[in-house]
């Protein structure tokens, strides 16, 4: 311990909170919560102390302590889990994943509601429905409310002032088209109304009033509408047969259980809502042979319920006590709407509900070991074969993206354990390059990236992947060797294609095109096996790279092509642009509507809605 720490520990305060350790350099190395800040950040310096390896190692490293004070160590919880997830500090555990589940949002305070996907609940007033574990099921479930209900899916303020020509969901009939002015706001209502049931798993209820409007339909001799309202039985009927019945009661549950292997583990969640299994999840640990089972429940706890719009069940079942459930009990319950229990059930059907979550647990985990393993060997393999300094575990591969020069961007995609590790990729914009100069643009985007690293803002890569051959590589390593970055500290590639003897009109089925790898200091190439899995490896990142970059070259294309296009037509400006394409979504729909649409616009006259018609008429 540093000297001067012991006066900083005498001053700690006796109150719930947070703490900050940091190193020399004023870096976070972990962030805690404790009902008590003295007693919990003291225990770390006692000499009796006996922390786990991960732990000590921290401790030697911490050269500051800073706190931060809360009414309560609810709060206190509430308060690490963000303050953690902001700062991502190197010796707290942490998730292979930061989750957030999407919400059914149903807009209450409209004339003519409408439902749609959203990740985090906004604060304005809606009917919330979920979460769902599963982004694929609920985009599902939206089809078959599409399908089914006919809600309305446009933007439009309704007011029920103005009326507008219904789009194509009308004449596919999904959509009963209120735009038009002509649908009475108690027959939207009922549609509503069904759409709450079905969303809130009422299926029995829902499907015999549906069963009744059916049975009215056809005595009627509505039979079209018969027909209709039969079809929407039989897919809540598929829907509901999905989500397994699990417990006769009539109440949301989240069940927990974890299973360990080797230095991995996980933590796997059933969410049951209104009895039936809605989907689970799935949270994966690596290298936590130090860890605590205790400390890992936490984390997923933190992350599952201290989000500013979490979802919070009425009951949630743990596998083993946790010694942080009263404070997270006050915490939920602060923010709840009803009661919130925590329960170690040890018979019934809440423990065979631990059971199916602990099977499901391990068979996740040893999944992911499996799929661990096989990476690992890949990028043995990778180092082998291109005889790297490093295994490659953490790759960066770059690619620029222009025509003749125009709009010219560049691309970063991450590579983590032979997998895409997205939120570091990179999108840049060539600042200092006029011209199709591939080679210049990499150089600024080589420079701008690994300026970082030499500050220490970022870490180096193992890897560092250039799409291109000898030249790309040399413009790479003049860039390194400027920022004074050594083959000792990341490896450095070229990928690129090579041209068969079909140029020289000698085709022979053995000499095709093949793909060859170029590296600092040698000579000669080296080439690839069409099937090897270095390849594929290889292929994977360059391709993904190829990917992200003509994506953001076309979005920033379309971008500067509606801006010039629409700032060409006098007496449109920045609001009246803005209002457009928020009208109409794209350029291309804005070209395609009529003088009367045009005019609907908020701020567009008949005079100037003429002018944008026929301006854009003569627009290739």
């Amino acid at each position: 311990m540093h000297p001067h720490l012991e006066d900083t520990l005498q001053h700690i305060p006796d109150l719930p909170g947070v703490y900050f350790h940091k190193n020399q350099k004023g870096e976070i190395l972990y962030i805690g919560k404790a009902k008590s800040l003295r007693k919990r950040v003291r225990s770390y310096f006692q000499p009796s102390a006996k922390h786990n390896l991960r732990i000590r190692i921290m401790v030697s490293l911490v050269y500051d302590i800073t706190t931060l004070i809360t009414d309560s160590e609810a709060e206190a919880l509430v308060l690490e889990a963000q303050l953690i997830k902001a700062h991502q500090p190197r010796y707290n555990v942490a998730l292979k994943d930061d989750k957030s589940y999407p919400f059914f949002k149903l807009t209450t305070t409209e004339r003519y509601p409408r439902l749609f996907l959203v990740r985090e609940k906004p604060v304005n007033k809606a009917e919330y429905f979920g979460p769902y574990p599963s982004l694929y099921d609920a985009r599902r479930i939206l089809q078959i409310v599409n399908k089914h209900f006919q809600l309305r899916t446009s933007k439009m303020d309704l007011d029920g002032n103005k009326t507008y020509r219904p789009c194509l969901n009308f004449q596919l009939k999904r959509c009963l088209a209120p735009c038009q002015g002509n649908v009475e706001r108690q027959d939207y209502q009922q549609v509503v109304k069904q759409v709450r049931m079905f969303l809130q798993g009422k299926d029995k209820q829902l499907r015999h009033d549906l069963q009744e409007q059916m049975t009215q339909a056809s005595e009627a001799l509505e039979f079209e509408k018969a027909a209709k309202i039969r079809d929407q039985i039989q897919a809540i009927q598929r829907i509901f047969e999905r989500h397994t019945v699990l417990t006769p009661e009539i109440q949301h549950q989240d069940v927990y259980a974890m299973y360990r292997e080797s230095d991995i583990a996980g933590v796997q969640v059933l969410f049951v809502r209104n009895g039936r299994l809605l989907g689970t999840d799935f949270f994966y640990f690596e290298f936590v042979e130090q860890t605590t089972d205790e400390n890992l429940l936490g984390k997923v706890l933190n992350q599952v319920y201290t989000g500013e719009h979490a979802f919070i069940p009425q009951q949630i079942l743990l596998p083993f006590a946790y010694s942080d459930e009263e404070a997270l009990l006050e915490g939920l319950n602060q923010v709840a709407t009803h009661p919130v229990k925590v329960l170690l059930p040890q018979r019934g059907h809440k423990k065979d509900l631990l059971d199916m979550a602990e099977k499901n647990a391990k068979l996740n985990l040893l999944e992911k070991q499996s799929k661990r393993n096989q990476d690992r060997e890949i990028l043995q393999q990778v180092q082998q074969t291109l005889s790297l300094s490093k295994i490659p575990d953490l790759v960066e591969a770059f690619d620029i993206s222009n025509i003749s020069g125009k709009d010219s961007v560049a691309s970063m995609v991450s590579w983590k354990g032979n997998q895409p590790n997205r939120q570091a990729y990179r999108k840049f914009k060539i600042q200092t390059v006029d011209g199709p100069n591939d080679f210049a643009s990499m150089e600024e985007v080589l420079t701008r990236r690994y300026q970082k690293s030499v500050r220490g803002e970022v870490r180096l890569p193992d890897l560092i992947l250039i799409d291109g051959g000898k030249g790309q590589l040399s413009i790479a390593m003049r860039v390194l060797e400027e920022l004074g970055i050594s083959l000792e500290e990341v490896d450095v590639i070229g990928f690129a294609k090579g041209r068969s003897e079909r140029r020289k009109k000698k085709v022979r089925p053995a000499e095709e095109d093949y793909e060859y790898v170029v590296k600092p200091n040698r000579k000669n190439e080296i080439r690839l096996s069409k099937y090897s899995p270095v390849l594929y490896f290889l292929q994977n990142i360059r391709d993904e790279s190829h990917r992200f970059a003509i994506t953001f070259h076309r979005q920033l294309r379309r971008k500067n092509m509606i801006k010039s296009i629409l700032d060409q037509i006098k007496g449109i400006g920045t609001v009246k642009k803005k209002k457009l394409l928020q009208h109409f979504g794209s350029l291309k729909k804005i070209k395609g509507a009529s003088v009367a649409e045009l005019v609907e616009v908020q701020g567009i006259h008949q005079e100037l809605a003429e002018k944008i018609y026929f301006f854009l008429q003569d627009v290739e």
